[in-house]
């Protein structure tokens, strides 16, 4: 098997599991996410930071070492969005499309100053640029709202195929994608077919700051594509199958910050004359001198230490001024309030997808614009089940925390407020009892009046999961959950003793 074959088969495995992750459910969700979500760079850094953990602190550490080792095959390899590139690239082929892919420019200001200033906007408290451009969530994203009209379109199709036989087992409604977000993703995804159709992996090299990232710390692999002195007719295959656009055939340079190690050149080329193995002494290392090494070097450093020193502080800065919001949306259990959420949060939208009860929904800017497209709990289309803490387990940022099941039934992410003046109960006298049946935590309760139950709350006991707000029939509603900002614990319920009544004897029957 060569090296292309093996990045073919192992990305494409990578791709389908993928895949499962965000359509299958429950189901297979913690398998799939344990297995995928560690080797996911941004996800594996942002879970390090948030929630250090064996885990994930390893799985970075491991692509660190790939990527120090062999260079760049985080691109080729593992990285979701670039498997399709690789697949927009193939079908383009397929259909007759000419890709004549040559030695593009580096355009070093416009990547280096992207990953800059999505590092300075991530570290202040805002993810915009993070949510915008990191591979694993805009993959996430492509494959959720993109997919999500196509399932629908299907599923409807099935249940109407089962409702035409008196069969009701499924039912049939799905939240629809908003169309702000749905059109942002197109035009994403217009984006980078466009990209790589012009120039191959141009999103990764140009725009994607994981790229770049990766780039910078590739030029110090041990082991790099080279040309084999003496070899080369100059015939030009290998530059025109090169999907990085790295390849400067009349230099005989390649550029290995920009090199994805796709490996197509080892296959192209005829004579031999390039190859993938440790550098020897007299391969070409122009372009890229001990001094530019040392600067960008220092430039890493610098950019770290400002992070360790001013992270927590501006952080809280920026959390405070969310805080003073109103009308915060309410965070998922185990988020630990709006600060960490949208802190940690890179809008990969894996929880929107494997939320049982669909209580939880994309938004645009319902957290400012550094919350760009980051979820929040909609209690007008749906509740948080008290049983489930599916989306602690499946978040590979650590946003959201994997609570403990009883943790999480008394984590307090919201408060229900009783808006008399809009009851049924209280503006017509008559019995409702809508909330009360479906409080799971025993906060709303009655006083019977005149034969009416009136209901009341007592709030120490809420833990906001919305579920009175999702049944209450009034509209507007008449009972409603503001957020917590910073979550809280609530008081657990506790029935009151049962009063033992003595048995009577059984006069008839005495033995």
């Amino acid at each position: 098997m060569n090296l292309v074959t093996l990045r073919k088969s192992f990305s494409l495995l990578i791709f389908f599991l993928f895949i499962l992750l965000f359509t299958v459910g429950e189901s297979a969700a913690d398998f799939l996410s344990s297995l995928l979500l560690p080797f996911q760079l941004v996800p594996a850094l942002l879970h390090s930071l948030a929630n250090p953990g064996v885990l994930f602190v390893s799985g970075l550490m491991i692509l660190a070492a790939l990527c120090l080792v062999f260079g760049r095959v985080y691109c080729s390899f593992l990285c979701p969005l670039g498997v399709m590139q690789d697949g927009f690239i193939f079908l383009a082929r397929k259909a007759r499309i000419r890709l004549n892919h040559k030695t593009e420019k580096p355009y070093n200001r416009v990547r280096y100053s992207l990953l800059a200033v999505t590092l300075v906007t991530a570290v202040s408290g805002s993810m915009i640029l993070l949510n915008f451009l990191d591979p694993f969530s805009l993959a996430g994203r492509l494959i959720t709202h993109l997919g999500d009209p196509v399932v629908a379109a299907l599923r409807s199709t099935y249940i109407g195929i089962l409702k035409y036989f008196d069969i009701y087992l499924f039912d049939g409604a799905m939240n629809p994608v908003p169309l702000s977000l749905l059109m942002t993703t197109v035009m994403f995804l217009f984006l980078i077919i466009f990209m790589s159709l012009r120039g191959g992996r141009l999103y990764c090299n140009t725009v994607c700051p994981v790229g770049t990232l990766l780039g910078l710390i590739a030029r110090f692999s041990l082991f790099k594509i080279s040309f084999k002195g003496g070899r080369c007719n100059d015939c030009g295959c290998c530059e025109n199958v090169c999907k990085g656009g790295c390849i400067d055939l009349s230099k005989m340079q390649i550029d290995h910050s920009r090199c994805v190690n796709c490996f197509n050149c080892l296959k192209a080329c005829s004579q031999s004359a390039i190859s993938y193995r440790l550098p020897l002494a007299d391969d070409d290392q122009k372009g890229w001198s001990p001094a530019r090494r040392g600067f960008i070097f220092r430039s890493i450093a610098a950019a770290g230490s400002l992070a360790l020193v001013f992270n927590s502080g501006i952080r809280n800065v920026a959390a405070s001024s969310a805080v003073e919001q109103e009308d915060i949306p309410v965070t998922p259990p185990g988020s630990g309030g709006v600060a960490h959420f949208t802190n940690a949060c890179s809008a990969c939208h894996l929880c929107v997808n494997i939320c049982p009860t669909k209580v939880l929904v994309p938004s645009m800017f319902a957290y400012g614009i550094g919350g760009f497209m980051q979820p929040q709990m909609d209690y007008r289309k749906s509740y948080c089940d008290f049983e489930c803490k599916a989306c602690g387990r499946v978040c590979p940022t650590g946003a959201i925390i994997d609570l403990p099941l009883a943790d999480k039934k008394q984590t307090q992410i919201g408060v229900v407020q009783l808006l008399k003046e809009e009851c049924i109960v209280y503006v017509k006298h008559q019995n409702c009892g809508a909330c009360g049946e479906v409080c799971p935590t025993s906060t709303i309760y009655s006083v019977n009046k005149n034969d009416v139950l009136y209901p009341e709350i007592d709030d120490q006991y809420c833990i906001g999961c919305g579920a009175c707000e999702k049944a209450c029939p009034t509209e507007p509603k008449s009972i409603i959950v503001k957020s917590n900002p910073l979550h809280k614990k609530a008081v657990k319920y506790v029935l009151p003793a049962e009063v033992v009544q003595p048995k009577k004897a059984d006069k008839d029957f005495p033995f």
